[in-house]
């Protein structure tokens, strides 16, 4: 098994130029629609945390995703109404906006790889939305291109300050009901939501808590871009962990991260795996994307000067997004020990 890692870095701390992505804001329209999830304290599997799970998986649609879709349809003029909507999805942004849609009485188009959890797939038809079928990834993104060009509006799954700042709305309510957090983890796929996150905590919050993201080994596309200081595009990705598996992280959110968050988390596959399983053993429904900010805690990648001088009973509080609770009904059904 790879070994997880952390990669630690500086942040420019100049997160007030992006002010006009503005969460607080976007938080009155996305309360309209969606729920505002609880945090809950989870078992730690070190005793110097406080370990705390802020479930987006029991969200509408069952991801943080609706806050986005939300916050994109709920602003539309009447002429962009008519155009209808479209994005590429591998599952729960697709599944997002196909509610956001009929809620708002828009037409949905969602372009999907073909190997995209089929549950994931009836749930956008059964919202009513067009679902088409790419080949590959690549493939579903060419299709859908062909679609704008044809007239029909795109809402992006991760890199669109709409989206961020609906995204962002996680962020507001953390900062709302637990301001006193340390630290606080976020998965990473294309950014959209350690963007949106980050900035709303740093907005709300300041310099305090430390953040970090939780990223696929197989994908890195947050580490390389905030590296290189920009996006980069990754010649392979090599993680099975839909919905976290970008070829790049959006331009926008690297540029926010790059001021916002102190370091992303580097993971095996393993480690989202078994995060996952622990998660479902104390109760949540969790894919494994989800369960991206719990396994970097649990793999020990929480910088121990953190930690310096911590106990039991004076313990690092920090809280772990759980994004997702989308999984493939077989792989829920193994993790729970049903046949």
């Amino acid at each position: 098994m790879q070994s997880a890692r952390l990669e630690r870095r500086h942040r420019g701390g100049d997160w007030m130029r992006f002010y006009g992505i503005d969460s607080r804001g976007a938080h009155a329209r996305v309360a309209e629609a969606t729920e505002r999830t609880p945090i809950v304290r989870i078992p730690s599997l070190d005793e110097r945390i406080e370990l705390l799970a802020k479930l987006e998986n029991r969200q509408n649609e069952g991801a943080f995703k609706a806050r986005g879709a939300w916050n994109n349809l709920s602003q539309l003029t009447q002429a962009e109404r008519e155009r209808g909507v479209i994005a590429t999805s591998s599952g729960n942004h697709g599944r997002a906006l196909a509610w956001a849609a009929k809620r708002a009485g828009v037409k949905a188009t969602i372009v999907m790889p073909k190997d995209a959890y089929p549950n994931k797939i009836a749930a956008c038809r059964e919202h009513g939305a067009e679902v088409i079928l790419g080949d590959t990834r690549e493939h579903a993104e060419q299709l859908c291109r062909e679609r704008v060009e044809a007239g029909a509006l795109l809402v992006h799954p991760y890199d669109d300050d709409r989206t961020i700042e609906g995204a962002g709305t996680v962020g507001v309510e953390i900062a709302q009901d637990c301001g006193g957090a340390d630290v606080v983890v976020v998965p990473v796929g294309g950014g959209g939501l350690i963007a949106g996150t980050s900035l709303a905590l740093r907005l709300e919050l300041g310099g305090r808590p430390w953040i970090l993201g939780a990223e696929p080994a197989g994908a890195p596309s947050m580490a390389l871009g905030l590296a290189a200081g920009e996006g980069v595009l990754l010649d392979a990705i090599t993680t099975n962990v839909q919905g976290l598996c970008p070829l790049s992280a959006g331009e926008r959110n690297v540029a926010i991260c790059l001021e916002t968050i102190d370091g992303v988390g580097l993971l095996p596959d393993e480690a989202i795996y078994a995060a996952q399983k622990r998660l479902v053993q104390l109760g949540e429904v969790v894919e494994p994307a989800g369960a991206a900010a719990t396994a970097l805690v649990d793999a020990g990648l929480i910088p121990e000067e953190w930690l310096e001088g911590k106990t039991k009973d004076d313990p690092l509080r920090v809280v772990v997004v759980v994004s997702g609770g989308n999984p493939a009904p077989e792989q829920l059904a193994a993790l729970r020990g049903e046949k």
